[in-house]
């Protein structure tokens, strides 16, 4: 690649600073004396080569199905126990499972012990969770080129969090080291799930009233006929305003603004929903441009789809996306990052789309109108993803980049329950039109991958593909705080909270804790565990459904799968597996086993096959081949070992990369 100026200048601040930290450079090979390539991992959240080759077609998803039949690929990848985003990315990024990340849920026991209880959580996405060393960690160290984009447990410093009091030297040392690194140039780090400011959202004339408009400005030129109808509402903090405008009597487009200036507000311009082909075209191409807003110190865009306005203006459906701030790790980066790639959200409109919120779903006795308008927030989402790699791609030069897409979590959430024949009610009609349009989605899955692949081969690097776990339709609720409850081993108070002074033992829903005397207010005392734990398995086991049919397959403690990282200082003391279409829920209410509604999810036992996630590596020098499973530990070493940097200090996996080029 041809450097600039100003990336030679950035590489000879690189080098000064690299002293700083007194690690080598890393030269041209891997630590080994190998050579060195250009890579990209992209994890595909709730990616299965077996639930893809079931149930997409290979018109639908061509790159992923050439890349399970072209690629260097295991046979599957097995995940972290319970199998949930945050965890298992964790695992990715550091080569090692929850019991050495700390990360061993989406929502992690708050540490250290002796300051909470075991009630008291936080987010596990977050930095302040982690207590490994990530892959931007240590390639920043060996002086390498590394970009994360919106990669969880990023972009700020890693918690360390204690485990009993204070920080331990070693603690200590590795995030003072991680600030360090953190701050050179050759290192790019930002993550968009960190804060949010505001949900997608459906404005109408019901939630924001109609009026004539008061102190706008910049109205020459524009027609007045029909007379102009003004609107309003919050989006996050701020205020939004609307103005419905038109021509010929007839109203056809809104003009939105963050003060009333129609000469600088943003056009979103009513047009029927998407109904082309996605390949081809340009993705979510009527959206309007996006609208700056600045809100506490963060740089935020957001853009505007009016779906539809009634010709007399007396209602309309416009559509805009989460609001969500982009952190980098440093604040020079921001201005850049915005004015190349104008924003950014998480995931696309799922949840509004399941509420109803763009008119009744197929399965609510919809007419496909809900289902397009959603397919074209999931357009959006991955243009604005492509856009944000390409501008690192382009002007960090990473060796490495890490990546991450949600979409196909999304979707399967949403949808791959009802397409489950054993599913009581299941419609094959309704099955039959969901999959066309869940197939959409995972078309731009597919379309994304592609993308991420064009930026890589070309240079001799490769693209490695990976996951974070599987997906299991279910429509049963298990609760194992009733059973716990049920068998004396929870306590709730009057208020139905936890009456911690009496209980023993809590579910988040993934596992099953003692209230141990390290906690703060625990009761369990060091030689009563192994009596409790049994008395918790024997609980777990009891619960039946109504045909006295377990729901409860197998519980199993930390030392039953030592390989997959259970327990740990935020970890559980019991885990299980579940019978068929079961989800788990830490409800405290409700009967032990209960029915839900239609979903698909995870989080379950990661060596069940429906949990399998995927790893394959895809480069010229790659030819086709399978290897055996490997687990999550494995990706960040073989990775590293691509790009020529050392596996992250606290991986326990080890790389790969030796059996992907050569037979087992």
């Amino acid at each position: 690649m041809m450097r600039n100026l100003s990336l030679l200048l950035l590489s000879a601040l690189l080098l000064g600073r690299q002293s700083d930290l007194d690690a080598p450079p890393s030269g041209d090979g891997t630590p080994g004396g190998g050579p060195a390539h250009q890579a990209i991992l992209v994890s595909i959240d709730a990616l299965s080569e077996s639930i893809l080759r079931r149930t997409l077609p290979r018109e639908v998803a061509p790159t992923l199905h050439r890349i399970f039949q072209d690629g260097a690929c295991a046979e599957y990848a097995i995940s972290h126990y319970p199998s949930v985003t945050a965890a298992a990315h964790a695992t990715l990024w550091t080569g090692a499972y929850g019991n050495v990340t700390g990360v061993t849920t989406n929502t992690v026991p708050l540490l250290p012990r002796s300051q909470h209880t075991i009630l008291e959580s936080h987010r596990g996405f977050s930095y302040e969770a982690l207590r490994a060393e990530a892959l931007w960690i240590t390639a920043g160290r060996e002086g390498v080129s590394v970009a994360g984009h919106h990669v969880t447990q990023a972009p700020g410093l890693p918690g360390y969090l204690p485990l009993d009091s204070v920080r331990t030297p070693r603690d200590v040392a590795a995030r003072r080291e991680a600030g360090e690194i953190l701050a050179l140039p050759h290192v790019r780090v930002m993550n968009g799930y960190n804060r949010s400011y505001g949900t997608h959202r459906v404005v109408t004339a019901a939630s924001a009233s109609l009026h004539k408009p008061q102190d706008w400005r910049g109205l020459d030129g524009l027609s007045l006929d029909p007379a102009p109808r003004a609107f309003a509402w919050h989006a996050g903090p701020d205020s939004i305003f609307g103005l419905l405008v038109g021509s010929n009597g007839t109203f056809d487009r809104a003009i939105l603004s963050r003060n009333k200036d129609a000469a600088t507000g943003v056009e979103a311009w009513a047009t029927p929903p998407e109904d082309a082909p996605i390949r081809g075209r340009p993705l979510a191409r009527h959206f309007s441009d996006p609208l700056r807003l600045e809100v506490e110190g963060d740089i935020l865009h957001l853009w505007f789809r009016l779906f539809h306005v009634e010709p007399d203006g007396e209602d309309f459906v416009l559509y805009h996306p989460s609001i969500d701030a982009v952190e980098l790790n440093r604040p020079d980066l921001a201005e850049a990052y915005h004015a190349q790639v104008q924003g950014w959200f998480g995931n696309g409109a799922h949840n509004l789309y399941r509420r109803g919120g763009f008119g009744p779903t197929l399965w609510q006795g919809g007419d496909g109108t809900a289902e397009s308008r959603y397919l074209e927030t999931a357009e959006l989402l991955t243009r604005q993803f492509n856009r944000g790699s390409a501008w690192l791609w382009e002007t960090g030069e990473p060796r490495l980049l890490l990546d991450y897409f949600p979409l196909g979590d999304d979707i399967d959430h949403t949808l791959l329950g009802f397409l489950e024949p054993a599913r009581p009610g299941y419609d094959p009609e309704l099955a039959g039109a969901l999959a066309r349009v869940r197939e959409r989605v995972w078309e731009l899955v597919d379309l994304r991958v592609g993308f991420l692949e064009s930026l890589v081969i070309p240079t001799g690097g490769a693209l490695f593909v990976s996951g974070d776990h599987g997906m299991r339709p279910s429509w049963r609720i298990f609760r194992p705080n009733r059973a716990l409850e049920e068998a004396g081993l929870l306590v709730r108070g009057a208020d139905g909270a936890v009456d911690l002074s009496r209980t023993v033992a809590y579910s988040n829903g993934y596992f099953v804790m003692l209230n141990r005397t390290a906690w703060r207010g625990g009761i369990v005392e060091s030689h009563d565990e192994a009596r409790v734990v049994e008395r918790v398995r024997a609980a777990l086991m009891d619960a039946r459904d109504s045909q006295g049919v377990p729901v409860v397959t197998g519980t199993y403690v930390p030392e039953d799968f030592p390989e997959l990282g259970m327990g740990g200082p935020t970890g559980g003391d019991v885990y299980w597996s579940l019978a068929p279409f079961t989800r788990p829920s830490w409800e405290l209410t409700g009967p032990v086993l209960g029915e839900a509604a239609v979903d698909a999810g995870h989080g379950f036992l990661p060596t069940e096959p429906d949990m399998f996630t995927v790893f394959c590596a895809v480069a010229t020098t790659l030819a086709p081949r399978r290897i055996g499973p490997v687990h999550l530990t494995a990706v960040a070493p073989t990775v590293a070992e691509w790009v020529g940097v050392s596996a992250p200090g606290d991986a326990v996996g080890e790389s790969v990369l030796g059996r992907l080029r050569s037979p087992d």
